[in-house]
């Protein structure tokens, strides 16, 4: 058969098949399956061609790196995803994770968020919050020092915001820690990070943020956690470090 009578058998465009033929698209399996049957390839071929689509579609998903832009975009698909998971890990450099940040520090955060935007951001955010309060769900925190002194407004809005961190590390299902600068941490964190039951990691990029599912970059994030957890303040060494900082900030003004 030439290849317009197979484009037109199989119901594609002439480009479409084209670019089949030579590697440039990788067909869907019902694409497979139309090409099989009007190829009169065998049996035992066919079989093992779809099974062959079915299994690279499977690895393309897993690889795939998705980029979502817009705030409430982003906050819609963490939604999605925390809706689902039993324990979510967030690591942050510089700033306050959303689920962490009072009013007046996510307002500014999203100060240059389109007003209706900036509107479905801070409703879907709500939502999320409202999770803290299931017993059956876990969140971990880890904070660097520099997230906390980085200043996003008035010496009272960080001090605010850092009792609000005191507050919430309070619930019996939230754990929260913070790596001072002075820890030898002997390794590189590159960016901050979310994990959500070891399989999905979201990551915050300047223009969207990316959802990552491929099993071994997942690992990857959980491994690199684990090594950050074992540097972090916790329990009264954890509330001298953040008084130390709120005091800081008070000197700063």
């Amino acid at each position: 058969m030439t290849g317009t009578a197979t484009a037109q058998a199989t119901g594609m465009s002439q480009s479409k098949l084209s670019k089949i033929e030579n590697g440039m698209l990788l067909p869907s399996v019902i694409d497979v399956e139309r090409l099989v049957a009007e190829l009169s390839a065998t049996r035992e071929t066919r079989l093992e061609l779809v099974e062959l689509a079915r299994q690279l579609h499977a690895e393309a998903e897993t690889r795939r790196v998705v980029l979502h832009r817009g705030a409430h975009r982003h906050q819609q698909t963490v939604a999605r995803i925390e809706a689902r998971a039993t324990t979510s890990r967030f690591f942050q450099l510089a700033g306050v994770p959303s689920l962490l940040q009072s009013e007046s520090y996510l307002r500014v955060v999203l100060a240059a968020t389109p007003g209706r935007e900036q509107d479905t951001a801070i409703s879907t955010l709500r939502t999320r919050r409202a999770r803290l309060d299931d017993p059956n769900k876990k969140f971990v925190f880890l904070l660097s020092e520099s997230a906390l002194r980085w200043r996003m407004g008035s010496a009272d809005l960080m001090c605010d915001q850092i009792d609000h961190l005191a507050l919430t590390m309070r619930r019996p299902n939230v754990q929260l820690g913070v790596v001072p600068w002075s820890a030898d941490a002997n390794m590189v964190a590159l960016h901050g990070f979310q994990v959500y039951d070891e399989r999905v990691v979201t990551v915050s990029v300047l223009t969207g943020n990316a959802t990552i599912t491929d099993p071994h970059d997942v690992r990857e994030y959980v491994a690199l956690f684990a090594r950050l957890e074992r540097l972090a303040a916790r329990g009264d060494q954890l509330e001298a470090l953040l008084a130390r900082i709120s005091r800081d900030h008070r000197q700063l003004g």
